[in-house]
């Protein structure tokens, strides 16, 4: 009898058992014509960790990708960065500085559209995003956090409205209020988190696939020293403008019964970042 067999057996359960969003997915997932079908709302079980400390940060800057000019730098917090956000990938900056080129095991999984650079002024781009409603979605680091310099996000909205926001319509720019939190491992049955907010931030919504980037902005020596040892994140948004409820929109999905609002979310950037 062979008895390496429950040993692998065990070994490939584990795998599969993880597998729905680290390895295995069809291509074509979330990337349905039908609208309420592209939806990604899975935590991985962060929702269920101990948070013991709290902490909160309210500082950034949001600026819109397409009023930038393919040669001006780029400035993040007090950092100037030569390359371009517009233009071929070996001059863009979302290529130089994505997590994948960081570390290879973020480039696995359904949320590894995340960390691949892809990053255009025009998000219109189906198969590089993750559309999230107001449940927003959560993720285990492959590796622990050991350093990050900036912390950076680009995204758009997007509605089922027939005329929708763009431009054509006079509607102003939606307002939005972003959470982006990361979870600290403190010991067995306890963790920290630490939440960066931003709230009333105006995002193109419908308009030509025009995407804001929005990033914060470190407190101590240019540095996030207070996500040393980060384990998990989380991403969450809320709608922070009345128009929606008066043309019937909804923040979930759930609710067929009325047209659907959504953030589509095509990078996370965490900079310059070391990890364990």
């Amino acid at each position: 009898m062979n008895k390496k067999f429950p040993i692998l057996f065990l070994t490939i359960f584990a795998l599969v058992g993880c597998a729905k969003t680290r390895l295995l997915y069809d291509e074509n997932a979330y990337n349905y014509p039908q609208f309420d079908k592209n939806y990604y709302v899975e935590w991985e079980g962060v929702n269920n960790l101990p948070i013991t400390e709290t902490k909160y940060s309210e500082t950034g800057s949001v600026f819109n990708l397409c009023d930038q000019n393919p040669g001006d730098p780029i400035r993040i917090g007090s950092t100037v960065y030569e390359e371009e956000w517009i233009g071929n990938e070996e001059n863009s900056f979302g290529y130089k500085h994505n997590l994948a080129k960081t570390e290879k095991k973020f480039s696995y999984g359904m949320t590894s559209k995340l960390f691949d650079g892809l990053v255009w002024c025009n998000g219109l781009y189906q198969k590089s995003r993750i559309q999230l409603d107001k449940t927003g979605f959560a993720m285990f680091f492959p590796k622990i956090l050991g350093q990050a310099k900036y912390l950076g996000f680009a995204c758009r909205g997007g509605t089922t409205l027939e005329h929708g926001f763009n431009k054509g319509t006079g509607q102003p720019d939606p307002s939005f209020n972003f959470t982006w939190s990361f979870y600290i491992h403190l010991s067995s049955d306890s963790y920290r988190k630490v939440i960066f907010t931003l709230n009333d931030v105006h995002v193109p919504t419908d308009s030509g696939g025009e995407t804001t980037f929005i990033n914060f902005t470190p407190f101590f020596n240019n540095e996030f020293k207070e996500l040393i040892g980060a384990v998990a994140m989380s991403f969450e948004w809320e709608m922070n403008d009345s128009r929606f409820v008066e043309q019937g929109l909804t923040d979930n999905y759930k609710d067929e019964t009325k047209e659907h609002l959504c953030v589509m979310l095509y990078e996370m950037f965490i900079g310059d970042s070391v990890w364990n």
